[in-house]
């Protein structure tokens, strides 16, 4: 059978799944071998059509720094798989908000689930935010059953505040999304097979570890995917501002990879690479103005399943690099 076949039968079935209100998807079970990723060090880059209006955040600008980072998966927080995307490294496509045509969803996705490409899917992207996904949990409880249906291994939304309390660390964002979410999907037996997390906390590596740990608890022992994170001053009004030195950045993540490689709990994590001009993230960037690497996009690159500690004789980048 072709692939092509193999997909309209695919679509036909989930088709019919909906109308007879079946969802074997949710009774799903996957192995720890199949809930593994490839390596845990992702990348998180927008991967937006070449349009001659624009090259930042292109697939054209960002392919290039996805390879610098010797990364094993990445996402660009969107449902579809660039042509242009490296065939070595795992692609993850995410719902990044509401979406009123599952079918089309399901259609995009069918032809790489089936040949192997997609192997697993990330929910929805800081849905308690205002200027992201930005909607009732319920919503996203509404929707949920049309991920499962995907039949691959599904992360939870990934919230600017995962655990419902006000720390430096959630972006100001308030409530309980995240437990109210998952409360509810826990009461309907929805499947969900990963929690996902999102942090901007400070240059802690204690701090982070707790937290981490705690999610881990609060949400049913579930692998994390830390989706996006980073030190990052959301006080910083210019990059001078911003109270965390490169240098204070490189020191946390010389702990904080290591640490994350070594734990069987943490599936995988992928640092957000913040322009070398953000006033919030400055010091946390991965690349500097002209795209090279900065001194913590070096060690970044030099995490690696085989060097799980990278190279800790990097030196932090001088002031005004």
């Amino acid at each position: 059978m072709s692939n092509k076949l193999k997909c309209i039968c695919w679509i036909v079935l989930c088709a019919v799944i909906a109308v007879r209100g079946e969802n074997p998807g949710r009774d799903l079970k996957f192995s720890d071998e199949q809930l593994e990723l490839p390596g845990k060090k992702g990348a998180c880059f927008t991967l937006r059509p070449v349009d001659g209006k624009r090259k930042n955040g292109t697939v054209e600008h960002n392919i290039p720094r996805i390879r610098a980072l010797d990364v094993s998966w990445n996402y660009s927080w969107g449902s579809g798989r660039a042509e242009e995307q490296p065939p070595e490294i795992e692609f993850i496509p995410m719902a990044w908000g509401n979406f009123r045509d599952s079918a089309k969803l399901h259609a995009l996705l069918a032809e790489d689930i089936q040949s192997g490409k997609v192997k697993r899917f990330l929910g929805f992207n800081e849905p308690d935010k205002k200027e992201q996904a930005n909607m009732p949990y319920m919503r996203a409880i509404e929707l949920w059953p049309e991920l499962e249906k995907l039949g691959v291994p599904l992360c939870s939304p990934a919230c600017a505040n995962p655990e419902g309390i006000s720390d430096s660390s959630a972006q100001g964002v308030r409530g309980t999304w995240m437990r109210d979410f998952m409360e509810e999907a826990e009461d309907r037996g929805y499947r969900i097979d990963y929690t996902g997390v999102h942090w901007y906390g400070g240059c802690s590596a204690a701090g982070f570890k707790e937290k981490m740990r705690r999610i881990y608890r609060m949400y049913g022992r579930r692998p994390l995917l830390i989706t996006e994170f980073a030190p990052a001053d959301w006080k910083a009004r210019s990059p001078a501002d911003n109270r965390h030195t490169p240098a204070a950045v490189l020191e946390f993540m010389k702990d904080i990879l290591p640490w994350m490689e070594k734990q069987d709990w943490i599936a995988g994590y992928a640092w957000f690479s913040f322009g070398i001009n953000s006033a919030a993230g400055t010091s946390s960037a991965l690349f500097d103005a002209d795209g090279n690497l900065t001194a913590c996009g070096r060690f970044y690159k030099s995490i690696t399943p085989d060097n799980p500690r990278g190279d800790q004789s990097i030196k932090p980048d001088q002031p005004g690099f």
